[in-house]
């Protein structure tokens, strides 16, 4: 990926100019309750809006990715929201996932 281009020679100039490197790992099964817990604290609620069949789906579904797992918890929300569920459950990740063509 971007790692295997930037080792190439014409990209020297560039990778010379990159001052922090980081790699972001995925999170683990049981990180991603306390993940989601916290990004719904930002957003204002204490509400438990994920139930555990959906939490477990959206693992399996995106593999503890972080980026993945927002981008699917987000359109979950947003799904939820459309069909005026108070909570996201394993069917509306799925309903989710199909929209976000993971």
């Amino acid at each position: 990926m971007i790692r295997s281009k930037l080792a190439l020679n014409v990209n020297n100039p560039l990778r010379q100019r990159i001052v922090v490197k980081h790699m972001m790992s995925n999170m683990q099964k049981d990180e991603l309750g306390g993940y989601l817990k916290t990004r719904l604290a930002f957003g204002g609620t204490h509400e438990e809006l994920f139930t555990a069949p959906s939490m477990e789906a959206i693992y399996g579904v995106t593999n503890g990715v972080p980026r993945l797992v927002n981008s699917l918890a987000t359109n979950c929300l947003l799904y939820a929201c459309e069909k005026k569920q108070r909570q996201v459950d394993e069917e509306t990740v799925y309903q989710a996932q199909s929209e976000l063509n993971f």
